[in-house]
């Protein structure tokens, strides 16, 4: 004979249980990440701009091309995961 559980705390999902999900953002999945796919926009654009400049310029670019990459990846993660949950609540 199993024993019941009485737990009536919603399920979070794992984003939201390790913090890098805010409360709105889980809500807003599809708008969060369509900003990280702009801001990732801007930084690549920022990185071209720096890159044939040469010198400390295109030390510059390097990074700003790591974080654009980090924030294209994130976006669309996080796009992918808005469009899963439309699908499984009819929405």
């Amino acid at each position: 004979m199993t024993a019941t559980t009485h737990n009536t705390a919603p399920s979070r999902s794992s984003l939201r249980r390790t913090g890098t999900v805010t409360r709105w953002g889980s809500r807003h999945l599809r708008v969060v990440g369509s900003v990280h796919i702009a801001v990732g926009v801007v930084l690549t654009a920022l990185g071209a701009v720096l890159l044939p400049r040469g010198g400390t310029c295109a030390l510059v670019a390097l990074p700003l091309a790591i974080v654009a990459a980090v924030h294209f990846a994130w976006g669309s993660r996080q796009l992918v995961l808005a469009r899963s949950a439309a699908h499984r609540t009819g929405v």
